[in-house]
């Protein structure tokens, strides 16, 4: 999946380059206008007049692309269950971490946190394979429509230290051994709702 979402985001930036939809066209138009009428290109008033045109151009190219960019970004933006998985499942365990800075570290990462956002309060990460909490989804919900895994999963838990939720951010990390909590969607979690200790 993460090879994929590569792939998206190349034809993202490089199909509208590729494609040329918006044209620089009027800039050619002024200048063969000028060599019609005669007039030397090189005077002022027709350097000031190219100019402009080339402004205007400019202008309206980068808009176009902008637009495109957009458009086509919002056609392979990730899905409610991808951002689940990115937000929430590491698995295996991510070991190039030291593990008191484990939580700034993937919740960087991952993009939950990022400069001039305000920090996450809370962040779960799950250390198993994502079949098994899609297989949680199959488990009768509760009365909130919340559904839950069989077993006890390997999680680290992030919690921001005290209030002050500016970045930096500072996170306490807590490795546990929970259920987890999930919402689900057409059969796939969408919403990570909490998780609980097994009864003892």
């Amino acid at each position: 999946m993460p090879g994929s979402r590569h792939i998206c985001w190349t034809l993202v930036f490089v199909l509208p380059l590729s494609l040329d939809p918006c044209s620089l066209d009027p800039v050619g138009a002024s200048i063969k206008e000028d060599q019609r009428s005669g007039r030397d290109p090189r005077e002022p008033e027709a350097v000031r007049k190219t100019e402009a045109h080339t402004q205007v151009a400019m202008a309206g190219w980068a808009l176009c692309m902008a637009m495109m960019l957009a458009a086509l970004a919002g056609a392979v933006g990730e899905s409610r269950y991808e951002k689940f998985l990115r937000q929430h499942v590491d698995y295996p365990r991510t070991s190039d971490i030291a593990a008191h800075r484990y939580c700034e570290t993937m919740l960087a990462r991952r993009q939950v946190t990022a400069p001039g956002r305000p920090c996450k309060p809370s962040n779960t990460f799950v250390h198993e394979p994502e079949e098994e909490l899609v297989a949680a989804c199959s488990q009768t919900p509760d009365s909130a429509g919340v559904h839950s895994t069989l077993k006890t999963m390997s999680i680290t838990a992030c919690r921001l230290r005290g209030r002050d939720n500016r970045n930096p951010c500072a996170y306490r990390a807590r490795q546990l051994q929970h259920h987890v909590r999930v919402n689900c969607i057409n059969g796939l979690p969408v919403h990570l709702a909490g998780t609980h200790e097994p009864p003892q």
